[in-house]
């Protein structure tokens, strides 16, 4: 093949190499500026004020604080498995608290310690009337649904699950209707009664993560690989041309 030929077919592949490697870098740049814009909106959901839920026709948005008041349903309780706190194996404690109106909100109580991760005993619990601080949030929809795993309870009508996740499809089909789309994240406070519980920790009231220093890292990776890709080929181009015999 014709030398110049060859020289013109390796320059375009270098500059496409290097094209296609600042659009990744300008596509995460764009990705960084989407996740600092959707974490300054939780951060200002988060600064408002708690929302009263009670009655019915109460909304519940992802992400916003709310305080609940109902009764627990000591029929069930929903034990993640997998949970850990301070090295210590544990399951995250769900249980539908009963609104005025009827309806069920799932609260994610707290950390209960469990030598297998899976099994725990919540339902000896005095469990009545509560106040319960939390943030609302959203059913994960997985396309792999874990089915939950009935466990052994030690109280008479009290049925105890073993679950992965609160997967959309598992609560339609275990707790009784109605029930609010989303659940609660209950977290520690000073007003609320759900860490009064034997062996419950409650949970801590963390602030989302934006994820953008992530993108960001990335971008400067595709940038970094673009200008290496041109570095390496004018190198190696100067060092062709000074070995070529003339």
């Amino acid at each position: 093949m014709n030398p110049r030929v060859v020289r013109v077919l390796a320059a375009l592949f270098v500059v496409a190499a290097a094209g296609v490697c600042v659009s990744l870098g300008v596509w995460q740049l764009g990705r960084a500026g989407e996740k600092r814009a959707a974490h300054a909106k939780a951060v200002a959901l988060l600064a408002l004020p708690p929302l009263e839920v009670g009655e019915p026709g109460v909304a519940l948005e992802p992400g916003r604080r709310v305080r609940l008041r109902g009764t627990w349903d000591r029929e069930r309780h929903i034990l993640l498995s997998g949970r850990t706190y301070l090295g210590a194996a544990g399951v995250h404690v769900v249980t539908p608290l009963v609104l005025p109106s009827g309806e069920r909100v799932l609260v994610e109580r707290g950390w209960l310690e469990a030598a297998d991760s899976r099994i725990a005993h919540p339902e000896h619990w005095d469990d009545g009337e509560a106040s319960v601080n939390g943030v609302v949030v959203r059913d994960p929809a997985s396309r792999r649904v874990f089915d939950w795993v009935p466990l052994a309870s030690e109280r008479e009508g009290t049925t105890l699950w073993s679950a992965r996740a609160l997967d959309s499809a598992q609560v339609a089909a275990h707790v009784p209707s109605p029930v609010a789309r989303g659940y609660v994240r209950a977290v520690a406070s000073a007003n609320d009664t759900t860490s009064a519980r034997p062996g419950l920790i409650a949970l801590p009231d963390e602030q989302p993560d934006s994820g953008e220093s992530m993108h960001l890292s990335y971008a400067v990776q595709w940038f970094a690989f673009a200008l290496i890709i041109v570095a390496g080929a004018v190198a190696f181009a100067r060092r062709t041309n000074r070995a070529a015999p003339r």
